[in-house]
């Protein structure tokens, strides 16, 4: 009667609902060379992490990312100068987890496997093995995020768990912590490249990189299925 066509309507309420919000725990997964047999899995949450795994960050330290910068000349949207659309992408002074240190629970990533970071809203990001281990510091270490100074843990930090970029202090004129334009440009292959797209137009960005609510991470191996 009515109760069953209510329970139907909430469930369908329910399943249509955006998934938003921050995450708590993450699920990592080794794959073998096949792309579908797991090798190996484990679930942590931001807790486990804190106690069991180095901390990076201090929770005073700002870290800033770099978005689009709107010039006409292509070049120029690099910004080497790391001096434009900068202090406005503040990610705040974070603590978190090396995505390295994450991928080593699960036996690690080698040389030519990749990774990929999956977020509670379906959005994702994949990145190389050298990035991830072998990071220049003007790309710094790649962060997973749990912890935010004005906001606390999450899920009361609602943009993370997140990744962050620890980036050098090394090129921008304020001498702060940014993970630049050109940072990327210099560190990561040209597929891993990011753009943001208007009127026809491609501009380099970084903020588009830090994945938030990440909930799964996935390692793309070349090793073979036992």
């Amino acid at each position: 009667g009515i109760s069953w066509t209510l329970c139907i309507l909430l469930s369908l309420i329910i399943l249509m609902a955006p998934v938003t919000g921050a995450s708590t725990q993450v699920h990592i997964v080794l794959y073998a060379a096949d792309g579908y047999t797991i090798l190996n899995e484990t679930t942590v949450d931001y807790r486990w992490m804190e106690q069991h795994l180095p901390v990076k960050g201090d929770g005073a330290t700002h870290y800033y990312h770099q978005g689009p910068v709107f010039v006409d000349n292509p070049d120029d949207r690099w910004n080497p100068e790391e001096d434009s659309n900068v202090l406005e992408k503040d990610m705040g002074a974070v603590k978190g987890t090396d995505l390295r240190d994450l991928c080593d629970l699960v036996g690690g990533m080698e040389a030519g496997d990749t990774v990929t970071l999956r977020a509670l809203d379906g959005f994702s990001k994949t990145f190389a093995y050298e990035n991830v281990y072998e990071p220049p510091s003007r790309q710094g270490i790649m962060v997973i995020t749990w912890y935010h100074a004005n906001q606390s843990y999450v899920p009361q930090y609602t943009e993370g768990m997140r990744l962050i970029f620890f980036a050098d202090t090394s090129t921008n004129p304020w001498g702060i912590h940014t993970f630049g334009l050109w940072d990327w440009h210099e560190s990561a292959a040209e597929e891993y490249w990011y753009y943001y797209y208007q009127g026809g137009e491609a501009y380099p960005t970084t903020t588009g990189l830090s994945v938030m609510y990440v909930s799964e991470i996935q390692i793309w191996s070349s090793r073979e299925s036992r």
